[in-house]
């Protein structure tokens, strides 16, 4: 097996794997163990961190690895710290990761069949690794509901996403937010310019990435609140609505939730479906009618902090 040690010999690596950090110090360790694994003779690993636990002196104990080390320290966020990565890369390909997320060994020589094809960017297969825990499954089930392989869902990011260092630059790198950084949303808003740019797409479904997710209640509650944030951020910067529209559509957004949950019928379907996909089936019923209730609860909230946001901005 080539280590990542022996690879730093090459003077030009064909990838470049980018892992943005903050705060990640229960993960990072496994995630960057599992890039040492990878087979294959010319790839860098630099790891973009603003974090204020023991993540950087966690990463800096792989330096002698060859990993590599950058400090963005400036709170922009996730989208910043990954174009900090893909400018500093040397690498014609870049791999995307987040701190939670592992690779096969075998992932960039799975990879390479595709780009020495003609693709311009890759999507692989998710999975998540800790379902023997409530809420990871929940995720799963969710995840295959929506995205699996029996949905025609025209996907523009996943975890494990890369493209070549060219186009991204091409696409203008991922959009990092206005006075507030854009919390989610900003990868699928980059695989978009990608598209929109018309470079070549493959999305390989059996290549899988596996990651973990939150397993406690209140980071669940906080990442889903993240990702409706992140919606809002979405209709003001991207979809440019007004501060009146996006008003109007987060009170649209409220009246739904508000329905969907007092009606108890579209939650308990919902609830029903994704059991289907879970091993638990019938067990996870009434577990994961709550979880969807609590869910929508979580990303109201945030939609409405995300707009709020945009209207003491637009204030300002």
């Amino acid at each position: 097996m080539v280590t990542l040690r022996q690879t730093q010999t090459e003077a030009v690596p064909r990838f470049s794997i980018i892992v943005p950090t903050r705060n990640e110090e229960a993960d990072i360790a496994a995630t960057l163990r599992a890039l040492l694994a990878l087979e294959h003779p010319a790839f860098e690993v630099l790891v973009v961190d603003d974090s204020s636990d023991r993540t950087r002196e966690i990463v800096r104990g792989f330096a002698a690895d060859g990993v590599r080390c950058l400090e963005q320290g400036t709170q922009r966020g996730r989208a910043a710290a990954r174009n900090t990565g893909m400018r500093a890369a040397r690498g014609e390909i870049l791999v995307i990761l987040n701190a939670d997320v592992h690779l096969p060994p075998d992932f960039l020589r799975r990879l390479e069949v595709h780009y020495a094809a003609g693709a311009d960017y890759v999507l692989v297969e998710n999975e998540i690794e800790n379902t023997q825990q409530l809420l990871p499954r929940y995720l799963q089930a969710q995840h295959t509901h929506q995205y699996g392989v029996h949905t025609k869902v025209d996907m523009n990011w996943t975890e494990g996403f890369s493209c070549r260092r060219q186009a991204a630059l091409a696409a203008g790198l991922q959009p990092e937010g206005g006075t507030v950084p854009l919390v989610a949303g900003e990868d699928g808003w980059f695989g978009e310019r990608l598209q929109a740019c018309g470079f070549r797409k493959v999305f390989d479904r059996s290549l899988v990435a596996t990651h973990v997710v939150p397993a406690q209640l209140r980071s669940f509650w906080a990442q889903r609140a993240g990702r409706g944030q992140g919606t809002a951020q979405i209709w003001r910067q991207r979809e440019r609505n007004s501060l009146l529209v996006l008003v109007l559509r987060t009170v649209m957004q409220t009246l739904i939730s508000a329905v969907g949950i007092g009606l108890l019928l579209p939650a308990a379907r919902r609830a029903w479906l994704l059991s289907r996909l879970s091993p638990y089936r019938n067990q996870d019923l009434v577990p994961f009618f709550a979880v969807g209730n609590i869910e929508a609860l979580a990303n109201l909230t945030g939609i409405w902090h995300g707009c709020i946001e945009a209207v003491r901005a637009g204030n300002a």
